[in-house]
């Protein structure tokens, strides 16, 4: 089953600051409800990530995954190269200055996976997880900048708010299996 989608929205911050977080790929499970662990393997001369190893759930069904990346000055994009469980996919984020100085970014996802699944349920499902991406990237971004984007300026970093969990998803369909974490454990 294969679903496609995009998101578009705007930060209130440097386009600039915006790429930085993005290229922290790291730091992926720390805002992306699908990614349980990302280690990067190779960079270009930039030292933008090239080759990534990613622990991921996809539709609750666990993943591991090689990633390669192209980045470019306004674009990080990504390509699953190898799947354990056969799924696939590619997107990116595109990212312009608006004429205020804020960052109008254009999320897109292609997503493939082995399992049967209603079209329907897989692209509800995709957009929603992608929703909570986008709330989590923006308050990671907010976070890694130091820059509050709409917030109040008196109001605590949301992690320090009280009552703050980061969103999380869950999806309509639960596929058993286990699953161990982590690359080049013995």
């Amino acid at each position: 089953m294969r679903t496609k989608t995009d998101h578009r929205f705007i930060i209130d911050i440097d386009p600039d600051q915006v790429m930085e977080a993005l290229l922290m790929v790291e730091q992926l499970p720390d805002w992306s409800p699908a990614h349980q662990d990302v280690r990067v393997a190779t960079r270009d001369t930039l030292g933008r990530p090239k080759k990534v190893y990613v622990s991921a759930s996809l539709m609750g069904r666990p993943d591991r995954q090689v990633v390669e990346y192209t980045c470019t000055e306004n674009r990080v994009a990504w390509k699953v190269s190898e799947s354990s469980a056969g799924a696939g996919g590619q997107g990116w984020f595109d990212l312009a200055e608006t004429e205020d100085g804020c960052t109008e970014v254009w999320y897109h996802t292609e997503v493939y996976l082995p399992i049967p699944a209603p079209g329907m349920l897989l692209k509800r499902s995709a957009r929603r997880e992608g929703e909570v991406t986008i709330d989590n990237f923006v308050a990671f971004v907010e976070t890694v900048t130091g820059i509050e984007g709409l917030s109040e300026a008196d109001e605590p970093p949301y992690t320090e708010q009280a009552g703050y969990e980061p969103a999380t998803y869950t999806p309509p369909l639960h596929y058993g299996g286990s699953f161990e974490p982590g690359f080049g454990t013995a």
